[in-house]
């Protein structure tokens, strides 16, 4: 039969996030029974003390303790960028893109400090560009149904190596450091390698401080991207 221990083992294997919580000792061990614990009578099929899950929990973590899920070095010589002054606005997925896309590409002219984004989701439509532009952009779009807009953000971008496409987790390195310092990111996109996260204003000198501070923290798994 089954033990508790073996079915805590397996809830935390697939649970990641909460075991690096546990190890940054963001969230306590009774909490993470409380949450867990539904799922582990489901398979026991019986009920079980909360003191009993717990227990198994912090037997899992003494084992588990040398084994930091989250630990690997980040790539050498990131570039990591800002930009000010950022307007940002979506808008009903709409059939006219390309008429939309023709007046913005005839009226925003992509000199050197200026861009233009377009991303077509699902549902939504995403265009972010120099705040200057915006008359262009509500101009394109005055017959659509906008759905969020947002003035005078910033941005970090951080330009990593193709290869950390693959690793579990990080962006989760960086999106944690910025919830652990009460730092919103307000949009949030991927293009190619490239993560772009956009803030309000006031907020990017101290989200391009955490994220550049974690960047170049020391790790001590020096051969996981190897």
């Amino acid at each position: 039969m089954v033990t508790i221990q073996e079915l805590v083992n397996e809830e935390l294997r697939k649970s990641p996030i909460i075991v690096d919580m546990l190890q940054q000792e963001l969230a306590n061990t009774n909490a993470v029974a409380t949450k867990i614990q539904p799922s582990i009578e489901k398979k026991y099929g019986k009920k079980i003390e909360l003191p009993a899950v717990s227990m198994a929990i912090r037997r899992f973590m003494e084992n588990f303790s040398d084994n930091q899920i989250f630990k690997w070095s980040f790539p050498k010589d990131i570039e990591v960028s800002t930009k000010s002054k950022i307007y940002e606005v979506a808008i009903e997925k709409s059939p006219d893109i390309q008429k939309i896309l023709n007046y913005l590409y005839d009226h925003i002219k992509r000199h050197k400090g200026e861009f233009l984004s377009v991303i077509e989701g699902t549902y939504e439509i995403v265009i972010f560009t120099n705040q200057t532009n915006k008359k262009y952009v509500l101009e394109a779009i005055k017959n659509q149904k906008i759905t969020s807009e947002l003035d005078n953000l910033a941005y970090v971008t951080v330009n990593w190596a193709k290869v950390t496409k693959d690793i579990p987790g990080i962006y989760y390195r960086i999106t944690r450091e910025l919830a652990v310092k009460n730092i919103s990111i307000q949009s949030m996109h991927t293009i190619g390698a490239e993560m772009m996260m956009l803030f309000k204003e006031d907020a990017l000198m101290e989200a391009y401080a955490t994220i550049g501070k974690l960047l170049a923290e020391e790790q001590t798994n020096h051969n996981f991207l190897k």
